[in-house]
């Protein structure tokens, strides 16, 4: 295969998004940046904005987020990847702490995958662990010269009227339950969806059939895995839950993200799992 053949095969799964990263909500909205250490580790930093919370704890969605732009900064200028899994443990709430940053490693890069972790600390206490990611990455296609990290700045401003983090994400409640993200657009994606927007409208989802289950929003999110599948190319792409009651305070939540325009492919799944905060 030519590169030029590799360019655009990798294009058609990943997506482009360079030119557009100036209006991509993915990173820009939460207002994670990353600095590089070196060729396997980097250093990322996010305010913990009330958006990014629920009333039981942190989101786990911000924090994924978080982590990918923290692996980005390691691994984008030397491959174009496309994210098949990641997991998010959440050990505690932290509801005193403002700032996080993000300790991000590569743990192996071999022929067509690639595997980060994150371990996510207080900011201002870095020997007190809020939350672990792992991420997996296709390698499609080496990432042509030139390069350069684009910072998102520092998100928005944390006030009062933030709207909730799915409707920042263009994913709007849908009658009967679940989100829907009406189709591509530069916020969230030109060719293909983002993985920023598919993990918000998943986690959503999964709050909202938990929420309705248990009767209370109070939910504190423990664990929450996201497995990408295929691309999100058309859509509407639809976001619908369903609850596997466990024993006690602990709820389950398995998701869905579909592809309505492309006969109702799924995109991706999702598991939460959350315990009634008390």
């Amino acid at each position: 295969m030519s590169s030029r053949q590799r360019d655009r095969a990798a294009d058609e799964v990943y997506g482009v998004w360079a030119g557009s990263m100036d209006q991509l909500v993915s990173y820009r909205y939460v207002g994670c940046s990353s600095v590089l250490l070196d060729r396997t580790h980097a250093e990322g930093r996010m305010q913990l904005r009330r958006d990014l919370r629920n009333p039981g704890g942190l989101l786990g969605a911000p924090l994924a987020i978080a982590a990918l732009d923290t692996a980005g900064i390691n691994i984008d200028r030397y491959y174009h990847l496309a994210l098949t899994r990641i997991d998010v443990h959440v050990l505690e709430p932290a509801t005193d702490v403002d700032r996080v940053r993000i300790d991000g490693h590569v743990l192996r890069e071999a022929r067509t995958q690639v595997f980060t972790g994150a371990t996510i600390v207080d900011a201002a206490e870095p020997t007190r662990a809020i939350a672990f990611a792992t991420a997996d990455w296709a390698v499609l296609a080496p990432t042509p010269d030139g390069f350069e990290y684009t910072d998102p700045g520092h998100g928005v401003p944390d006030t009062p009227d933030l709207p909730p983090l799915a409707e920042a994400y263009d994913a709007r409640p849908r009658s009967g339950g679940g989100f829907v993200i009406e189709g591509l657009s530069a916020r969230v994606g030109i060719d293909t969806l983002h993985h920023g927007p598919i993990l918000v409208s998943l986690e959503a989802a999964a709050l909202e059939a938990a929420a309705a289950r248990t009767g209370s929003g109070a939910l504190r999110i423990e664990h929450l895995s996201v497995r990408l599948v295929s691309a999100g190319r058309c859509g509407p792409f639809v976001a619908t839950a369903e609850v596997v009651p466990l024993r006690g305070d602990t709820v389950a939540c398995r998701a869905e993200l579909r592809d309505e325009g492309v006969d109702g492919r799924v995109v991706a799944t999702a598991i939460l799992r959350a315990r009634v905060s008390r």
